[in-house]
């Protein structure tokens, strides 16, 4: 498979206000040419159009571009049953998923959302009210959202690719120290807006050509290995930078992660962290 000539890691934010610093967006941009940024937006849509211009500009070159953000593309096996979606033309449950959250989730350019509202409305249509969903403040809480990890999880708690790292979280953890929940209900809808206006593949639920231009989107996770100190004023910065670094410096290992085989079920609907070694039998 031919290398990237861009690689992208993405911080991503679920924040209710515009905010920069710890715990807001961050963007570390890395050429093969040499050149590099970091750059730290105050809301999703300033971070949504920074990316539409990089894959315009891309398509425009005719280059490869991959990118990755910090939160799940996928949830684990039966959510997509649970939730009764069925697509007409066959799409898989991966699909379904990006669907729903992009048709129910509200965003504004202020950050202003309602991604606890969602979580609730998800949870009431699988008809189990402790989740699997949970995580938020109490003034959020409510009949179908609960700000306590559920007691039983009858949709497994993690994906196979979360499994070998036990430090990671899952998926429906939308709030507290290390959770990426809500980022996944806010950061799905804006890579669907984007994968339909210029046509991103999703790995690895899409297969990635082998040579010529294409634009990726992966899912990364910035704690998987030890960050360096890249000088940047926090930690989220210097793990972007540490990510885009590593991939750059380490096409060759980054190409074999993403021509791996891997569970039928990772293709369908869980998908997986580019850099979490495939298990050895699929």
């Amino acid at each position: 498979m031919q290398e990237f000539d861009t690689l992208i890691a993405v911080d991503w934010s679920a924040a209710s206000v515009p905010v920069k610093g710890d715990n807001s967006i961050w963007i570390s941009r890395r050429t093969r040419a040499g050149a590099s940024e970091c750059i730290n937006l105050p809301t999703r849509m300033a971070a949504e159009a920074y990316l539409a211009e990089q894959i315009a500009a891309s398509q425009s070159e005719g280059s490869r571009l991959l990118m990755g953000f910090d939160f799940p593309f996928g949830y684990p096996e039966g959510f997509t049953r649970a939730l009764g979606r069925k697509d007409q033309d066959g799409a898989p449950p991966w699909r379904m998923i990006w669907k729903t959250f992009a048709a129910m989730i509200e965003d504004s350019d202020r950050n202003n959302n309602n991604r606890f509202a969602v979580a609730a409305a998800l949870n009431q249509r699988i008809g189990f009210a402790e989740g699997p969903f949970w995580g938020c403040p109490v003034k959020h809480a409510g009949p179908f959202l609960s700000p306590y990890r559920p007691k039983q999880h009858f949709i497994d708690e993690r994906r196979l690719c979360e499994v070998p790292v036990p430090k990671s979280q899952p998926g429906w953890k939308l709030a507290y120290v290390g959770s990426v929940g809500s980022q996944g209900l806010m950061g799905i809808p804006v890579l669907e807006r984007l994968r339909e206006r210029f046509a991103v593949r999703v790995w690895p639920f899409e297969t990635v050509p082998a040579t010529g231009s294409v634009q990726v989107f992966t899912e990364l996770y910035l704690s998987l290995w030890p960050v360096d100190d890249f000088g940047g004023p926090c930690k989220d910065a210097d793990q972007v930078q540490a990510m885009t670094h590593r991939w750059l410096n380490d096409q060759p290992t980054l190409l074999h992660w993403m021509q791996a085989q891997y569970p039928a079920v990772v293709y369908a609907e869980e998908g997986w962290v580019l850099g979490v070694e495939p298990p050895d039998r699929c």
